[in-house]
């Protein structure tokens, strides 16, 4: 399983010489797509336009591989005391070219010059659906810059400090919202996404990629990166950390609850709007299967554990077909849970000579050595909390003003 991040010996990176080749020489192959596809197609697609959405949705992972990247490198230690990285250059290359061609697909009628002497009237007129797109380029800019001073000035975070970074949390803002653009521009259209999986591919990828992010701001609170013997109790045996089991199950219930809501609320985010198409579910659990990868330092138990949950959020889509939201969503979140107990029943019985103990009336079981109240009420009430998160989402609509009266 996972073990704590240690610092890697590495070679000092050749901060002068390989930020600025990364930087320059991907955007120049980006460059280089650019004009190939302009002289295939006449020209580049402008807001709203055909193929619009693929290539916002390409542009924004790459600035999603440039997170994961330099994610990586603050969380196993490989970091330097300067904003010129390596990761930094990948990152903010691809949101560069992001902002290139968003600056190309909103210019006005008056070009550039118009552009630039009003450019708050050139954001306002952008269509409503497209606005979470643009204006995520936008915010991501801004923090970028700030990014920079801030990493110059005050130095550079470390472990759970990245998550607290004012211009790391702007960052993570614009690039949730500019992932999920291709979502926002099809909400409206009433026959996006009904013509199987290539239909709808787009809009799990945006999904995907808005979880991973928010996967890496609490990462910290989530179990699957953590040692089992930081959350378990170990009773008459010697395998955990804790001592007290109330400390033991109130740590891993935080973890348990908060990771409920996640998986409810992007699930939420495309079920309410669309039926998921064969294979769209397994698509999206993979995309954060693979962030959830690199989050752990490439360990290969969390890759089975979320790679099992996207083969089971495929299988149970039935589920889904029959009985909706409120059943589906809640058989995941419980799922999640289950699918970690089972992972981890292997490792603790490694490391405990007993699989279950009693301590007066109470029996305590592996994997957590929780009593057996706790260890199957737990995933009760994670089903419970996300068929909640589903009903409040999905609650009965407002009365009009004429009903209100009567």
């Amino acid at each position: 399983m996972h073990h704590p991040a240690h610092e890697i010996p590495v070679d000092e990176p050749d901060l002068l010489f390989g930020f600025p080749t990364i930087f320059f020489g991907t955007l120049a192959v980006a460059g280089l797509v650019g004009f190939i596809l302009h002289r295939r197609w006449g020209s580049l697609p402008r807001v709203g336009a055909p193929r619009y959405d693929t290539i916002v949705l390409v542009l924004g992972l790459w600035c999603l591989g440039g997170l994961l990247t330099d994610a990586f490198a603050h969380i196993s230690g490989v970091v330097d005391d300067t904003f010129f990285t390596p990761w930094h250059a990948i990152w903010y290359s691809g949101a560069t070219a992001y902002g290139l061609y968003i600056t190309y697909a909103i210019l006005p009628e008056g070009g550039l010059q118009e552009l630039i002497r009003h450019p708050l009237q050139t954001l306002t007129s952008v269509p409503p659906q497209h606005k979470p797109g643009v204006y995520g380029i936008v915010i991501f800019g801004i923090s970028g810059f700030g990014d920079m001073i801030w990493h110059e000035t005050l130095g550079v975070e470390s472990n759970t400090d990245i998550l607290l970074s004012p211009t790391h949390i702007g960052l993570f803002i614009g690039l949730i919202m500019s992932v999920t653009a291709p979502i926002w521009s099809a909400w409206t259209n009433p026959t996006s996404g009904t013509t199987g999986l290539r239909s709808q591919l787009l809009l799990v990828f945006g999904a995907g990629a808005a979880w991973s992010v928010v996967q890496l701001i609490f990462r910290y609170t989530n179990l699957w990166f953590k040692n089992l013997t930081a959350f378990c109790y170990s009773g008459s045996t010697d395998f955990c950390d804790y001592g007290d089991y109330n400390s033991a199950l109130e740590y891993g219930l935080q973890s348990f609850w908060l990771q409920t809501l996640l998986l409810s609320g992007v699930l939420l985010l495309f079920l309410r709007r669309w039926k998921p198409a064969r294979g769209s579910m397994f698509v999206l659990f993979t995309i954060q299967a693979v962030s959830m990868w690199v989050y752990s330092e490439f360990d290969g138990t969390v890759l089975q554990m979320s790679l099992l949950l996207a083969l089971l959020a495929e299988v149970f889509l039935p589920v889904f077909n029959r009985w909706g939201t409120k059943v589906y969503i809640p058989l995941m979140a419980s799922m999640q849970v289950v699918v970690f107990m089972a992972m981890w029943w292997i490792q603790a019985r490694t490391l405990s000579n007993v699989g279950y103990w009693f301590e007066g009336d109470e029996l305590h079981v592996l994997p957590f050595g929780w009593t057996i109240h706790a260890t199957f009420g737990v995933v009760v009430l994670s089903a419970a909390i996300a068929w909640f998160s589903v009903v409040v989402a999905d609650g009965p609509s407002l009365p009009v003003e004429h009903e209100a009266k009567n």
